[in-house]
Protein backbone atom coordinates (compact mmCIF):
# COMPACT_ATOMS: atom_id res chain seq x y z
CA UNK A 1 0.00 0.00 0.00
CA UNK A 2 2.89 2.00 0.47
CA UNK A 3 4.48 1.63 -2.24
CA UNK A 4 1.79 2.31 -4.76
CA UNK A 5 0.53 5.62 -2.67
CA UNK A 6 4.03 6.55 -3.55
CA UNK A 7 4.15 5.26 -6.80
CA UNK A 8 0.58 7.32 -7.20
CA UNK A 9 2.11 10.27 -5.87
CA UNK A 10 5.03 10.32 -8.18
CA UNK A 11 2.74 10.12 -11.65
CA UNK A 12 0.66 13.02 -9.96
CA UNK A 13 3.58 15.09 -9.41
CA UNK A 14 5.29 14.49 -12.87
CA UNK A 15 1.68 15.46 -14.66
CA UNK A 16 1.47 18.49 -12.46
CA UNK A 17 5.07 19.31 -13.75
CA UNK A 18 4.54 19.31 -17.08
CA UNK A 19 1.50 20.85 -17.42
CA UNK A 20 3.44 23.67 -14.90
CA UNK A 21 6.41 23.21 -17.70
CA UNK A 22 4.04 23.78 -20.88
CA UNK A 23 2.15 26.89 -19.11
CA UNK A 24 6.15 28.87 -18.46
CA UNK A 25 7.07 27.84 -21.96
CA UNK A 26 4.14 29.10 -23.61
CA UNK A 27 4.05 32.22 -21.92
CA UNK A 28 7.61 32.62 -22.87
CA UNK A 29 6.51 32.10 -26.36
CA UNK A 30 4.40 35.12 -26.18
CA UNK A 31 6.51 37.46 -24.05
CA UNK A 32 9.14 36.47 -26.93
CA UNK A 33 6.51 37.60 -29.67
CA UNK A 34 5.65 40.55 -28.05
CA UNK A 35 9.07 41.47 -27.03
CA UNK A 36 10.03 40.80 -30.35
CA UNK A 37 6.64 42.78 -32.10
CA UNK A 38 7.46 45.99 -29.50
CA UNK A 39 11.53 45.88 -30.90
CA UNK A 40 10.79 45.64 -34.14
CA UNK A 41 8.28 49.19 -33.93
CA UNK A 42 10.34 50.26 -32.00
CA UNK A 43 13.07 50.20 -34.65
CA UNK A 44 10.78 51.34 -37.72
CA UNK A 45 9.61 53.97 -35.43
CA UNK A 46 12.99 55.79 -34.69
CA UNK A 47 13.90 54.81 -38.42
CA UNK A 48 11.61 56.91 -40.35
CA UNK A 49 12.01 59.71 -37.07
CA UNK A 50 15.79 59.55 -38.27
CA UNK A 51 15.08 59.83 -42.24
CA UNK A 52 12.61 62.38 -41.79
CA UNK A 53 15.23 64.48 -39.70
CA UNK A 54 17.78 63.87 -42.54
CA UNK A 55 15.44 64.51 -45.18
CA UNK A 56 14.43 68.31 -43.48
CA UNK A 57 18.09 68.81 -42.81
CA UNK A 58 18.86 68.54 -46.46
CA UNK A 59 16.32 70.78 -47.26
CA UNK A 60 17.49 73.21 -45.01
CA UNK A 61 21.17 72.82 -45.92
CA UNK A 62 20.43 72.47 -50.17
CA UNK A 63 18.23 75.11 -50.77
CA UNK A 64 18.66 74.18 -54.82
CA UNK A 65 16.47 75.00 -57.95
CA UNK A 66 14.83 71.71 -57.09
CA UNK A 67 13.40 72.84 -53.67
CA UNK A 68 12.66 76.14 -55.32
CA UNK A 69 10.34 74.15 -58.15
CA UNK A 70 8.52 72.42 -55.36
CA UNK A 71 7.84 75.48 -53.55
CA UNK A 72 6.28 77.03 -56.81
CA UNK A 73 4.22 73.74 -57.10
CA UNK A 74 2.92 73.82 -53.87
CA UNK A 75 2.20 77.80 -53.61
CA UNK A 76 0.71 78.10 -56.52
CA UNK A 77 -2.77 77.84 -55.88
CA UNK A 78 -2.19 80.81 -53.25
CA UNK A 79 -1.50 82.85 -55.45
CA UNK A 80 -4.49 85.13 -55.97
CA UNK A 81 -4.75 88.82 -57.67
CA UNK A 82 -7.05 91.24 -56.98
CA UNK A 83 -8.70 93.66 -58.93
CA UNK A 84 -11.53 95.54 -57.02
CA UNK A 85 -10.97 99.16 -59.37
CA UNK A 86 -11.11 98.68 -63.04
CA UNK A 87 -10.32 102.45 -63.45
CA UNK A 88 -6.63 101.63 -61.96
CA UNK A 89 -6.45 98.20 -63.78
CA UNK A 90 -7.13 99.90 -67.31
CA UNK A 91 -4.74 103.38 -66.22
CA UNK A 92 -1.97 100.56 -65.81
CA UNK A 93 -2.28 98.48 -68.68
CA UNK A 94 -2.29 101.95 -70.80
CA UNK A 95 0.73 102.39 -69.94
CA UNK A 96 2.14 98.78 -70.37
CA UNK A 97 2.99 98.60 -66.95
CA UNK A 98 4.98 95.38 -66.20
CA UNK A 99 5.23 94.68 -62.35
CA UNK A 100 3.22 94.13 -59.59
CA UNK A 101 0.85 96.56 -58.04
CA UNK A 102 -0.72 97.09 -55.23
CA UNK A 103 -3.19 99.84 -54.35
CA UNK A 104 -5.33 100.26 -50.83
CA UNK A 105 -7.92 102.39 -49.95
CA UNK A 106 -9.67 102.67 -46.10
CA UNK A 107 -7.66 99.33 -45.51
CA UNK A 108 -9.66 97.70 -48.96
CA UNK A 109 -6.96 96.11 -51.10
CA UNK A 110 -8.31 97.20 -54.55
CA UNK A 111 -5.31 96.00 -56.69
CA UNK A 112 -2.53 93.31 -55.89
CA UNK A 113 -1.96 91.93 -59.27
CA UNK A 114 1.10 90.97 -62.16
CA UNK A 115 1.10 93.02 -65.27
CA UNK A 116 3.34 91.47 -67.91
CA UNK A 117 6.34 89.30 -67.28
CA UNK A 118 8.93 88.38 -64.84
CA UNK A 119 10.70 86.81 -67.24
CA UNK A 120 10.11 87.99 -70.95
CA UNK A 121 12.19 84.26 -72.08
CA UNK A 122 10.28 82.17 -70.66
CA UNK A 123 6.76 83.98 -70.82
CA UNK A 124 6.63 83.66 -66.67
CA UNK A 125 3.81 86.21 -65.70
CA UNK A 126 4.33 88.85 -62.66
CA UNK A 127 1.61 87.83 -60.22
CA UNK A 128 1.04 89.19 -56.56
CA UNK A 129 4.11 87.08 -55.13
CA UNK A 130 6.34 88.75 -57.22
CA UNK A 131 9.38 89.41 -55.66
CA UNK A 132 11.65 92.55 -56.73
CA UNK A 133 14.91 93.93 -55.88
CA UNK A 134 13.80 97.39 -54.28
CA UNK A 135 17.00 99.47 -54.05
CA UNK A 136 16.38 102.84 -52.17
CA UNK A 137 13.86 101.73 -50.23
CA UNK A 138 16.14 99.45 -48.77
CA UNK A 139 17.46 102.90 -46.50
CA UNK A 140 13.38 103.30 -44.66
CA UNK A 141 14.01 99.32 -42.95
CA UNK A 142 17.70 100.94 -41.61
CA UNK A 143 15.85 104.03 -40.49
CA UNK A 144 13.23 102.40 -38.67
CA UNK A 145 16.27 100.17 -37.39
CA UNK A 146 18.50 103.53 -35.87
CA UNK A 147 14.66 104.52 -34.24
CA UNK A 148 14.11 101.40 -32.04
CA UNK A 149 17.83 101.27 -31.10
CA UNK A 150 17.55 104.65 -29.89
CA UNK A 151 14.06 104.19 -28.51
CA UNK A 152 16.17 101.54 -26.66
CA UNK A 153 19.12 103.32 -25.71
CA UNK A 154 21.45 101.81 -27.42
CA UNK A 155 22.64 104.63 -29.07
CA UNK A 156 21.30 108.69 -29.93
CA UNK A 157 20.94 110.06 -33.76
CA UNK A 158 22.80 113.09 -32.14
CA UNK A 159 26.00 110.82 -31.44
CA UNK A 160 29.37 111.76 -33.27
CA UNK A 161 30.07 109.12 -35.68
CA UNK A 162 33.66 108.94 -34.01
CA UNK A 163 31.48 106.99 -31.34
CA UNK A 164 31.45 104.27 -33.35
CA UNK A 165 33.93 104.09 -36.03
CA UNK A 166 36.96 105.89 -34.48
CA UNK A 167 38.93 105.93 -37.08
CA UNK A 168 36.67 107.43 -39.61
CA UNK A 169 37.50 110.78 -41.60
CA UNK A 170 35.68 113.56 -39.78
CA UNK A 171 33.82 111.64 -37.61
CA UNK A 172 33.96 113.96 -34.69
CA UNK A 173 32.02 116.37 -37.29
CA UNK A 174 29.42 113.69 -38.41
CA UNK A 175 26.08 112.74 -36.45
CA UNK A 176 23.74 109.82 -37.59
CA UNK A 177 21.59 112.59 -37.63
CA UNK A 178 23.19 113.56 -41.11
CA UNK A 179 23.73 110.38 -42.05
CA UNK A 180 19.71 109.64 -41.83
CA UNK A 181 18.89 112.41 -43.74
CA UNK A 182 21.98 112.69 -46.29
CA UNK A 183 23.47 115.92 -44.90
CA UNK A 184 26.94 114.32 -43.79
CA UNK A 185 28.89 115.69 -47.27
CA UNK A 186 29.70 112.49 -47.52
CA UNK A 187 30.38 111.40 -51.21
CA UNK A 188 28.56 108.14 -53.29
CA UNK A 189 30.92 105.22 -53.14
CA UNK A 190 31.49 103.45 -56.38
CA UNK A 191 29.63 100.66 -56.63
CA UNK A 192 31.38 97.31 -58.20
CA UNK A 193 30.64 93.58 -59.08
CA UNK A 194 33.05 92.36 -56.38
CA UNK A 195 32.73 91.58 -53.77
CA UNK A 196 33.66 93.41 -50.13
CA UNK A 197 33.94 93.09 -46.88
CA UNK A 198 31.51 95.81 -44.68
CA UNK A 199 34.84 96.61 -43.12
CA UNK A 200 36.75 97.29 -46.45
CA UNK A 201 33.38 98.72 -47.66
CA UNK A 202 33.45 101.71 -44.50
CA UNK A 203 37.42 101.88 -45.53
CA UNK A 204 36.30 102.85 -49.11
CA UNK A 205 34.10 105.35 -47.87
CA UNK A 206 36.03 107.44 -46.19
CA UNK A 207 38.64 107.53 -48.92
CA UNK A 208 35.51 109.92 -50.55
CA UNK A 209 36.61 113.82 -49.43
CA UNK A 210 33.32 115.70 -47.70
CA UNK A 211 31.67 117.63 -50.19
CA UNK A 212 30.49 120.31 -47.81
CA UNK A 213 30.46 120.76 -43.98
CA UNK A 214 28.09 118.26 -42.26
CA UNK A 215 24.69 119.89 -41.90
CA UNK A 216 24.62 122.85 -43.95
CA UNK A 217 23.69 120.99 -47.18
CA UNK A 218 21.95 118.02 -48.93
CA UNK A 219 23.20 115.34 -51.08
CA UNK A 220 21.87 112.10 -51.22
CA UNK A 221 24.51 109.27 -50.81
CA UNK A 222 24.13 105.36 -50.97
CA UNK A 223 27.15 105.71 -48.45
CA UNK A 224 25.31 107.37 -45.34
CA UNK A 225 23.30 104.04 -45.06
CA UNK A 226 26.13 101.51 -45.39
CA UNK A 227 27.67 103.33 -42.76
CA UNK A 228 24.27 103.10 -40.82
CA UNK A 229 24.02 99.25 -41.17
CA UNK A 230 27.15 98.88 -40.10
CA UNK A 231 26.95 100.70 -37.03
CA UNK A 232 23.50 99.29 -36.71
CA UNK A 233 25.72 95.64 -36.61
CA UNK A 234 28.12 96.98 -34.31
CA UNK A 235 25.54 98.32 -31.90
CA UNK A 236 23.49 95.02 -32.25
CA UNK A 237 26.17 92.72 -32.07
CA UNK A 238 24.34 90.76 -35.12
CA UNK A 239 24.29 90.33 -38.78
CA UNK A 240 22.26 93.42 -40.43
CA UNK A 241 19.84 90.58 -41.89
CA UNK A 242 19.48 89.30 -38.15
CA UNK A 243 18.33 91.98 -36.57
CA UNK A 244 16.06 93.36 -39.22
CA UNK A 245 14.40 90.09 -39.73
CA UNK A 246 13.36 89.77 -36.05
CA UNK A 247 12.50 93.64 -35.16
CA UNK A 248 11.30 94.47 -38.40
CA UNK A 249 10.07 92.11 -40.78
CA UNK A 250 8.49 89.69 -38.57
CA UNK A 251 6.79 92.42 -36.41
CA UNK A 252 4.91 94.00 -39.74
CA UNK A 253 4.10 89.86 -41.38
CA UNK A 254 6.22 90.48 -43.73
CA UNK A 255 6.59 86.89 -45.43
CA UNK A 256 8.42 87.06 -48.98
CA UNK A 257 11.08 89.83 -47.92
CA UNK A 258 14.92 89.09 -47.78
CA UNK A 259 18.45 90.06 -48.48
CA UNK A 260 20.86 89.58 -51.35
CA UNK A 261 20.78 86.15 -52.96
CA UNK A 262 18.02 85.12 -50.71
CA UNK A 263 15.98 86.19 -53.21
CA UNK A 264 17.16 83.06 -55.51
CA UNK A 265 15.41 81.07 -53.12
CA UNK A 266 12.08 82.55 -53.00
CA UNK A 267 9.02 80.95 -55.32
CA UNK A 268 8.45 83.59 -57.66
CA UNK A 269 11.13 85.97 -58.58
CA UNK A 270 11.72 88.91 -61.31
CA UNK A 271 14.12 89.56 -64.08
CA UNK A 272 15.45 92.87 -64.39
CA UNK A 273 15.07 94.37 -67.95
CA UNK A 274 16.04 97.84 -69.62
CA UNK A 275 15.06 98.98 -72.71
CA UNK A 276 17.67 100.28 -74.76
CA UNK A 277 17.86 101.26 -78.88
CA UNK A 278 13.82 99.75 -79.29
CA UNK A 279 15.12 96.28 -77.54
CA UNK A 280 14.62 94.70 -73.98
CA UNK A 281 18.58 94.12 -72.04
CA UNK A 282 19.05 92.29 -68.94
CA UNK A 283 21.47 94.54 -67.31
CA UNK A 284 23.88 93.05 -64.69
CA UNK A 285 23.53 94.09 -61.19
CA UNK A 286 26.53 95.42 -58.80
CA UNK A 287 27.63 92.82 -55.96
CA UNK A 288 25.26 92.71 -53.43
CA UNK A 289 27.75 93.21 -50.56
CA UNK A 290 28.10 96.84 -52.67
CA UNK A 291 24.76 98.09 -51.47
CA UNK A 292 25.26 97.13 -47.52
CA UNK A 293 22.22 98.23 -46.15
CA UNK A 294 21.04 100.73 -49.00
CA UNK A 295 19.58 98.71 -51.48
CA UNK A 296 20.26 94.86 -50.79
CA UNK A 297 16.49 94.16 -49.97
CA UNK A 298 13.99 92.52 -51.89
CA UNK A 299 10.17 92.19 -50.72
CA UNK A 300 6.98 92.05 -52.58
CA UNK A 301 4.43 95.21 -52.75
CA UNK A 302 2.21 93.24 -50.15
CA UNK A 303 4.93 93.04 -47.95
CA UNK A 304 5.57 96.60 -48.36
CA UNK A 305 2.65 97.44 -47.81
CA UNK A 306 2.22 95.66 -44.61
CA UNK A 307 5.68 97.49 -43.76
CA UNK A 308 3.89 100.97 -44.47
CA UNK A 309 1.16 99.92 -42.15
CA UNK A 310 3.21 98.77 -39.22
CA UNK A 311 5.14 101.67 -39.15
CA UNK A 312 2.42 104.35 -39.47
CA UNK A 313 0.35 102.39 -36.65
CA UNK A 314 3.33 102.95 -34.26
CA UNK A 315 3.77 99.03 -34.17
CA UNK A 316 7.64 99.56 -34.63
CA UNK A 317 8.23 102.75 -32.40
CA UNK A 318 6.48 104.90 -30.22
CA UNK A 319 4.38 107.77 -31.50
CA UNK A 320 6.68 110.24 -30.46
CA UNK A 321 9.99 108.23 -32.55
CA UNK A 322 7.43 108.20 -35.92
CA UNK A 323 6.80 112.19 -35.52
CA UNK A 324 10.34 112.64 -35.73
CA UNK A 325 10.69 109.73 -38.49
CA UNK A 326 8.73 111.99 -40.53
CA UNK A 327 10.01 115.23 -39.81
CA UNK A 328 11.84 116.46 -43.12
CA UNK A 329 15.30 118.43 -42.22
CA UNK A 330 16.36 119.52 -46.16
CA UNK A 331 15.01 118.89 -49.59
CA UNK A 332 11.83 117.66 -47.79
CA UNK A 333 13.58 114.33 -46.74
CA UNK A 334 12.81 112.47 -43.58
CA UNK A 335 14.98 109.67 -42.74
CA UNK A 336 14.70 107.28 -45.58
CA UNK A 337 11.32 108.94 -46.80
CA UNK A 338 10.27 111.96 -48.48
CA UNK A 339 7.33 114.13 -47.01
CA UNK A 340 5.24 115.41 -49.88
CA UNK A 341 2.49 117.52 -49.47
CA UNK A 342 0.09 115.08 -49.06
CA UNK A 343 1.99 111.90 -48.81
CA UNK A 344 4.80 110.34 -47.30
CA UNK A 345 7.32 108.31 -50.38
CA UNK A 346 10.38 106.20 -51.32
CA UNK A 347 11.40 105.13 -54.65
CA UNK A 348 14.51 102.41 -55.72
CA UNK A 349 16.42 102.08 -58.43
CA UNK A 350 19.05 99.42 -59.71
CA UNK A 351 19.71 98.23 -62.94
CA UNK A 352 16.95 96.37 -63.97
CA UNK A 353 14.79 97.35 -61.88
CA UNK A 354 12.57 100.28 -60.39
CA UNK A 355 9.85 100.97 -57.28
CA UNK A 356 7.88 103.77 -55.63
CA UNK A 357 6.10 103.14 -52.41
CA UNK A 358 3.60 105.84 -51.39
CA UNK A 359 1.15 106.26 -48.68
CA UNK A 360 -1.09 108.80 -47.91
CA UNK A 361 -0.42 111.43 -44.50
CA UNK A 362 -3.66 109.69 -43.11
CA UNK A 363 -2.76 106.45 -43.02
CA UNK A 364 -6.04 105.64 -45.43
CA UNK A 365 -4.23 105.22 -48.86
CA UNK A 366 -1.42 102.94 -50.22
CA UNK A 367 0.40 102.74 -53.77
CA UNK A 368 3.06 100.43 -53.97
CA UNK A 369 4.39 99.95 -57.89
CA UNK A 370 7.47 97.73 -58.57
CA UNK A 371 8.60 97.33 -62.08
CA UNK A 372 11.28 94.95 -63.40
CA UNK A 373 11.59 97.16 -66.18
CA UNK A 374 13.95 99.92 -65.53
CA UNK A 375 12.76 102.39 -67.23
CA UNK A 376 9.30 100.81 -68.81
CA UNK A 377 7.39 103.81 -67.59
CA UNK A 378 8.68 107.17 -67.97
CA UNK A 379 7.76 108.24 -64.39
CA UNK A 380 6.40 106.32 -61.69
CA UNK A 381 5.90 109.31 -59.45
CA UNK A 382 3.75 110.41 -62.46
CA UNK A 383 1.93 107.31 -62.25
CA UNK A 384 1.37 107.24 -58.62
CA UNK A 385 -0.01 110.90 -58.42
CA UNK A 386 -2.62 109.91 -61.46
CA UNK A 387 -3.30 106.65 -58.92
CA UNK A 388 -4.26 109.37 -55.90
CA UNK A 389 -6.29 111.87 -58.63
CA UNK A 390 -8.63 108.66 -59.32
CA UNK A 391 -8.85 108.16 -56.09
CA UNK A 392 -10.37 111.49 -55.58
CA UNK A 393 -12.94 110.69 -58.42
Amino acid sequence: MVKFRTDSLNRTNKRKLKRKFIRIFKRSILLFFSAAIIITITIFFFHSLNDTKSDSNKIRKHKSKNVNLVLKKTVTNEVVDVNHDPTIDSYLKSLNFNGTALVVKDNKVLINKGYGYADFEKKVPNNSKTVFYIGSITKVFISASIMQLQELGKLNINDYLSKYISDFPNGNQIKLFHLLTHTSGIPEHLETKQEISHGDLIKKIGQGHLKFPPGTKWNYSDSNYSILAYILEKVTKEPLDVYVKEHIFNKAGMKHTGFGDEFYHEPYISKGYKLKDNSMISPSLPDMSELFGCGDIYTTPYDMYLFDKALYNGELFSKSSLQLFFTPFKENYAFGMYRDPGSYSDHGVLPGFNSLNSFSRSGKKFVVLFSNIQNGVKSLGVVNNQIFNIFRN
